[in-house]
């Protein structure tokens, strides 16, 4: 199930039904309203228009994403869009928060002059969040895992070890130019004291050569993700079976 609604819309239906005043993280950075003035705001009829509980299925999908209990992922990143109508390329945001709980998913999606929100089965969750993020093939080099310290400082001694040079080229890749790049958030049941920490993970597209997902921590991990991989692997993050 899916519905497109305007800033205005959305921010009423929220707050509509699930009595909360702030949209999700990062959804809210988007524009919560278009218009400025009151006689404009009544014009728009939201509360005839879109009466509590009028359509339960959307009211189920913000009652989802308002939920304690849930399971979350935030997604906030940009990507480059190819020139159209003669235009040069141009950056395109994304921001989108999804929250499953049991075999329930539901999905808020900050596009364009709107919001989208659908609601699907657990189970297809990923592969929707990579649609969204959009298609890339997978990067051309083989997982590189360098200590983070041995990244991260830069020497200006010559390398000579070969520790020293992967860690270079693990460098050398993390600067090159990139079409697409974010950064994932997934928390697992937070109500729940045996739920894993929060997990991380970021997302490079890099320009001419594929799509990277970056591990952060002691050690840094970069693998190679095409969009089949990338979907797996937010199911496994957000312990979706």
């Amino acid at each position: 199930m899916k519905w497109v609604l305007t800033p205005d819309e959305f921010s009423h239906v929220w707050a509509n039904e699930t009595s909360l005043d702030r949209r999700p993280y990062p959804v809210n950075l988007a524009p919560g309203a278009t218009v400025r003035t009151e006689s404009e705001y009544q014009a728009l009829r939201l509360p005839q228009r879109f009466a509590r509980q009028a359509d339960p299925d959307l009211a189920a999908a913000l009652m989802l994403c308002a939920r304690t209990d849930a399971t979350t992922i935030t997604i906030s990143g940009e990507r480059t869009i190819g020139a159209r109508n003669g235009d040069g390329p141009s950056t395109e945001t994304i921001l989108v928060f999804a929250a499953v709980v049991h075999h329930h998913a539901a999905i808020l999606h900050a596009a364009g002059p709107g919001m989208t929100v659908r609601m699907c089965h657990a189970r297809t969750l990923g592969k929707r969040l990579v649609r969204i993020i959009g298609s890339a093939e997978p990067g051309r080099i083989a997982t590189l895992r360098q200590p983070q310290d041995a990244v991260l400082t830069v020497d200006e001694a010559p390398i000579q070890a070969a520790g020293c040079r992967d860690a270079a080229r693990f460098r050398q890749l993390l600067r090159k130019p990139v079409d697409g790049r974010g950064f994932i958030t997934v928390t697992v049941e937070p109500e729940n004291p045996i739920s894993p920490p929060t997990r991380h993970r970021s997302w490079l597209d890099i320009r001419g050569d594929g799509r990277y997902l970056l591990t952060s921590g002691n050690e840094l991990v970069l693998a190679p993700a095409c969009d089949d991989s990338f979907a797996e692997q937010l199911q496994r993050l957000a312990q979706i079976r």
